[in-house]
């Protein structure tokens, strides 16, 4: 069967993108590579005529949905704002559909027990997105607006992953709400 020149590249982005959901939803040791394969209809054999070894996976995986996410928050900041931007990321659809959301929020406490080179790849990507956010921030120098991105990200991946945590839907809603509130007060706040 003769595929169209483009298939290998297509079939291994399908790939990435089902495997960067799957690791989101699930984690990276809940996703098997063969029960992959299958869902997505091809063979488990042909995992490796697009990846060395699961890692090689998980690290494109995880760049490509740190990608996504960074595009997800400049889309809504462009669109409305720092207000946009944490009502989009702080809220209840992120927080109950971690497949299709970012990643920090999901697997950071995961990414810390891979190996160096992963932990490597996100380090690289986690420094991309916080100077994106850093250039859009107001401060007066670009360390203090590279401060503000760090607090903003952290802030952000630790309140939905504790909105995810708690089983109490009250408790959930105020930490993303208030989170949300005391963010903009932060990027609203004049420079000392």
């Amino acid at each position: 069967m003769r595929y169209k020149p483009k298939h290998k590249e297509e079939t291994h982005q399908r790939i990435v993108d089902a495997a960067s959901k799957e690791f989101r939803a699930h984690g990276f040791e809940g996703v098997g590579i063969a029960k992959l394969m299958r869902a997505l209809g091809l063979t488990h054999g042909g995992f490796y005529a697009h990846f060395a070894d699961k890692e090689d996976l998980v690290d494109e995986a995880l760049a490509f949905a740190m990608d996504q996410s960074l595009e997800n928050m400049l889309s809504a900041l462009k669109a409305g704002g720092y207000p946009a931007m944490f009502e989009y990321y702080l809220s209840e659809m992120h927080r109950d559909h971690p497949a299709f959301g970012c990643p920090l929020p999901a697997l950071a406490a995961e990414v810390s027990r891979r190996p160096p080179s992963s932990r490597g790849a996100f380090t690289k990507k986690l420094v991309e997105i916080q100077n994106d956010l850093a250039e859009r921030i107001p401060g007066k120098t670009p360390e203090r607006r590279l401060e503000k991105a760090s607090v903003v990200l952290a802030s952000m991946a630790g309140a939905v992953s504790l909105a995810r945590a708690v089983s109490d839907p009250v408790l959930s809603q105020s930490i993303l709400r208030s989170t949300q509130e005391h963010l903009l007060r932060l990027i609203e706040a004049a420079d000392d």
